[in-house]
């Protein structure tokens, strides 16, 4: 009885399992392709307008996608962090500023490790409609800020310690300095 009712069982939670793994992701796909699509028209539509607040909420949903993207897609919204970037630094917002800093390199390097030959050939071709934007340099001085902050913030990177220049003429004018040291330290007479 039991062995029957264990052989049941295992049948019930095997054919639910086959049910739900078994469902077709091709839905789901779709649906994040033209959420991603309908949000491009909408960071585009917000940098053009001038409104970063809005171009910094479609640029961090679209980001989710990142995997997803073409490399135009990359481009806009890499160019998207540039513009909030320099918008937080304007007004001097560090916090925010900081937060797009990470953002962007993320986007920056998940894109190139998915697809770098296509990737860079968008990078190209935004640089040569507009010279200020050479995403791996932008990228590497991002890198360089986010590394000193982070030092900062732990430690690593504090103001170094005047160094004394002149330790030799302090050491030679005292003739106690050679009975300090210990005898197997002390020069040969």
């Amino acid at each position: 009885m039991n062995k029957n009712i264990a052989i049941i069982l295992f049948a019930a939670v095997t054919a639910f399992l086959c049910v739900g793994c078994g469902r077709s992701k091709s839905e789901h796909v779709v649906v994040d392709t033209e959420t991603v699509e309908v949000q491009q028209s909408q960071l585009e539509e917000a940098l053009t307008s001038g409104n970063l607040k809005q171009a910094s909420v479609m640029a961090d949903s679209m980001s989710l996608f990142v995997d997803d993207f073409t490399p135009e897609q990359t481009v806009q919204v890499l160019t998207a962090f540039v513009s909030i970037h320099n918008d937080a630094s304007k007004k001097r917002e560090t916090r925010r500023d900081l937060e797009t800093l990470r953002k962007y390199v993320d986007v920056y390097d998940i894109a190139l490790s998915v697809n770098p030959k296509d990737t860079r050939a968008a990078f190209k071709k935004a640089m040569s409609r507009n010279p200020e934007l050479d995403f791996d340099s932008i990228a590497k001085a991002f890198r360089e800020k986010l590394n000193q902050y982070d030092s900062m913030q732990d430690g690593s990177l504090s103001a170094a310690k005047p160094v004394e220049t002149d330790t030799v003429a302090k050491r030679d004018s005292g003739a106690s300095t050679v009975k300090d040291l210990p005898m197997e330290l002390r020069p040969a007479e």
